[in-house]
């Protein structure tokens, strides 16, 4: 697996929200101003090819759905962040979110 761009991040946002969509239906759930369909169809391709997303045939068009789920990436995420910013250590993660108060914020 490997890290999406922010751009990315936010398609998968909502797929996983929907569990299939087409590219009109996946911007319907951005907030205005909405993203270019063209913008859009863009970065689902580009999610295809890195085996986020799937496709199945609809007509003229397709229906996209994750082939990763959210918790999987999430679980990828926070293993990356603890080697690349926590020296492996979950201890100085949870230190550094008691420090900072971010987890207070989050429950």
């Amino acid at each position: 697996m490997q890290r999406l761009t922010q751009a990315e991040e936010q398609v998968m946002l909502r797929l996983w929200g929907l569990q299939e969509a087409t590219v009109a239906e996946i911007i319907q759930f951005y907030p205005v101003p909405k993203p270019a369909y063209n913008t859009t169809s863009t970065i689902v391709r580009i999610l295809e090819k890195k085996d986020f997303i799937g496709h199945k045939k609809n007509g003229r068009g397709f229906i996209y759905f994750p082939k990763i789920t959210k918790t999987a990436y999430r679980n990828y995420l926070a293993d990356w962040m603890l080697d690349n910013y926590f020296d492996c250590s979950s201890q100085d993660a949870v230190n550094y979110f008691n420090r900072t108060k971010r987890l207070d914020e989050l429950l």
